[in-house]
C-alpha cells in the first residue's frame, strides 16, 4: 500500500472518530430546571370566619344554674341572665344562637374538640382553665358560699359563719358539689392534702339533685356560688319551704364565656360588644332583671 494511501486512511479514520465522538458527546447542560412549585393550600378559615359563614354561633351550656341559665318550665327553652346576654351579643354581631344542652364537665372538652364555638354556663376564670382555653372579658364576679338548711345548722349549733373549709371536718359535714366545678376542685384538693377526710365531698352531675338531697338530709350542705345560692334561698322562701342559710363565704372568681384557645378573633368580637353593653348600662339592667347583681 502506498504511503499516500495509508495517510489518507488515517485521516479518514481520525475524521470519523472525531465526528463520532463529537456527535455522541453529551451536550453541555445548564443548571437543572426548578421543580414545579407545589400549590400552597388555602389557610383554614378561623373559628370566627366559620361562624360568620354559617350565620350562627353554637353555644354549649348546662341549664342548671339559675338565674344564669335554666330551662323555662313552660316553653322548655333556654333562659336566664347569661342566655339573654349572649343573645344580645349575637344580635349585635349579626348572628343567631344555637343552644346545645350538655353536662357542665363536657363543655370545655367540646370546645377543645371544635364541636361547639362557645361555653356559656357560669364559668369561673381560673388559672388551670386558662392553660387549655381562653375567656372573654368577665361580666360578673361572684362569691363562693356554703349553704344548708337553717334547721340543720341550728341542730349542729352553727349560729354564724365559719371561716374556712376545713371546718367541714370539725363539724362532720358531708358537702355536695357539681362535677367539673371550681367548688368540687377545691374540696378534692383539700381531701388529697389530708385537710379534709375522704368522703367529705359528694359529687353530683347536677346541682339540682344535690339541692334535693340536702333537703332530704342525705347531705348536710352544698358548696356553690352566687347568684345561684341566692336564687335557691329566695325560691325556697317564695315557695314557703324550709329556709336556708349561708354558713361559709369567700371572695370568688370572675365569670366569663369560654372559647377555644385559638378563637382570638371571636373573643375580640365578643369583647367589643360586651364592653359597649357594660358602658350602656345594659348588663346592669339584665342583672337587675334576673336578681344577680
Amino acid at each position: 500500500m502506498k504511503t499516500s494511501t495509508i495517510v489518507a486512511l488515517i485521516i479518514i479514520v481520525a475524521i470519523a472518530s472525531f465526528a463520532t465522538g463529537f456527535f455522541s458527546y453529551p451536550a453541555i447542560k445548564g443548571p437543572p430546571p426548578s421543580p414545579t412549585p407545589t400549590p400552597t393550600p388555602a389557610p383554614k378559615p378561623s373559628i370566627w370566619e366559620q361562624i360568620k359563614e354559617r350565620g350562627y354561633i353554637i353555644v354549649g351550656s348546662s341549664p342548671d344554674w339559675p338565674p344564669y341559665e335554666f330551662l323555662d318550665p313552660v316553653t322548655g327553652e333556654f333562659t336566664g341572665f347569661e342566655v339573654e346576654l349572649m343573645e344580645m351579643i349575637a344580635e349585635r354581631l349579626g348572628l343567631r344562637v344555637e343552644w346545645r344542652e350538655m353536662g357542665f364537665d363536657l363543655i370545655i372538652p367540646e370546645i377543645q374538640a371544635g364541636t361547639i364555638d362557645l361555653g356559656v354556663s357560669g364559668f369561673s376564670v381560673i388559672p388551670e382553665r386558662l392553660e387549655i382555653v381562653q375567656f372573654t372579658m368577665p361580666h360578673s364576679i361572684t362569691e363562693g358560699q356554703i349553704i344548708m338548711l337553717k334547721s340543720r345548722a341550728e341542730a349542729l349549733g352553727i349560729t354564724g359563719e365559719f371561716d374556712s373549709l376545713e371546718k367541714l371536718e370539725e363539724l362532720g359535714l358531708i358537702c355536695g358539689a357539681q362535677v367539673g366545678t371550681t367548688q368540687e376542685d377545691e374540696l378534692l384538693k383539700l381531701e388529697a392534702a389530708g385537710k379534709l377526710p375522704k368522703g367529705t365531698l359528694k359529687t353530683y352531675e347536677d346541682y339540682l339533685v344535690a339541692l334535693e338531697d340536702m333537703k332530704r338530709g342525705i347531705i348536710d350542705c352544698i358548696y356553690a356560688e352566687t347568684p345561684v345560692t341566692s336564687w335557691w334561698m329566695l325560691e325556697a322562701e317564695q315557695k314557703g319551704e324550709e329556709p336556708m342559710v349561708v354558713v361559709f363565704r369567700r371572695p370568688y372568681y370572675p365569670v366569663a364565656f369560654v372559647a377555644n384557645i385559638e378563637a382570638n378573633e371571636l373573643v375580640r368580637k365578643i369583647n367589643g360588644v360586651l364592653a359597649d353593653l357594660i358602658a350602656e348600662g345594659k348588663v346592669d339592667e339584665l342583672k337587675a332583671k334576673w336578681k344577680c347583681g
